[in-house]
């Protein structure tokens, strides 16, 4: 059942007419709390501000059903350079991974008019942002699903396997993100997915890290480093909105195989290895 307030009830059963409004409340990963709404004016609900002048913003339907279905809401944010998130242009923010981890509540707004307050607000809809499409120069789609996803989590979260079950730069993982950040920057224009840099680190020490630039028309966009070659090329595995230039600045980080010898020899961090290296292969009989 829905739960409304007895105003809003009496409202909705009396009312020949009214108008509603999504309120979105996005509440990132880091702490830092969003809310829009799809209406043309900005709204006032629940004691806080719903802002009408960020992205524009269309969804897909609710459904609501019995049962533990998981149900997933695709939300799409159309924005330009102007409409920015913690001082990002909003895609470019969404590209680089600001929205991973970030949970949406989705409420509905109902009015007499758009110059009367909000008589009430219905929840539709709460998730966690799961995946993201690579955003572009318009627009960008991330996927929201219902906490009933957590009921498909593997058990136990740890298996015994050789590779490392930690996540280089984690809290787990305890390596310093920081200590291992090269700057960089484009010798000359290239295709999108090989970038000729001026990084010299050797060969393939940047192998399945991550590439973030800081300025230019990939401004706030990571990606994922394929390869990395002595000479300086960089191979990504999706590519970018824009074309990089020369002249333009990055920051990139090493990757981590999660081998015992990376975790000793590369990062130095042997003592919070948690892989089981010596494990037989299947193939093995004893």
């Amino acid at each position: 059942m829905i739960a409304v307030t007895p105003e809003l009830k009496q409202f909705l059963a009396t009312s020949r007419s009214f108008v509603m409004a999504d309120l979105y409340t996005i509440a990132l990963a880091s702490g830092q709390v969003l809310r829009y709404t799809n209406a043309g004016i900005q709204i006032y609900a629940d004691q806080v501000n719903y802002s009408a002048s960020g992205p524009l913003i269309k969804r897909t339907g609710v459904r609501m059903v019995r049962g533990i279905e998981v149900d997933t809401l695709n939300v799409t944010f159309y924005a330009g350079v102007e409409d920015t998130v913690l001082g990002e242009p909003v895609l470019a923010f969404i590209a680089a991974g600001g929205f991973d981890g970030a949970s949406l509540t989705l409420s509905r707004a109902f009015m007499r008019d758009w110059g009367a307050p909000v008589v009430g607000t219905v929840l539709r809809f709460i998730g966690r942002v799961a995946e993201v499409d690579p955003a572009d120069r318009e627009q960008a789609t991330f996927a929201v699903k219902s906490p009933m996803e957590l009921l498909d989590t593997k058990v136990p979260k740890g298996v015994f396997q050789p590779g490392c079950l930690r996540t280089v730069y984690s809290a787990d993982c305890g390596v310093n993100r920081a200590l291992f950040e090269t700057a960089g920057r484009v010798m000359a224009s290239t295709e999108a997915l090989n970038i000729q840099t001026d990084v010299t680190a050797e060969h393939g020490w940047f192998d399945q890290g991550v590439i973030r630039f800081v300025n230019g028309g990939n401004a706030g966009v990571s990606r994922t480093v394929r390869r990395q070659t002595g000479s300086g090329v960089i191979s990504l595995i999706l590519g970018l909105p824009a074309v990089p230039q020369a002249g333009d600045q990055f920051l990139i980080y090493p990757g981590c195989p999660r081998t015992l010898d990376a975790c000793t020899n590369k990062f130095g961090n042997r003592g919070r290895y948690r892989g089981m290296p010596f494990i037989p292969v299947a193939e093995t009989s004893v």
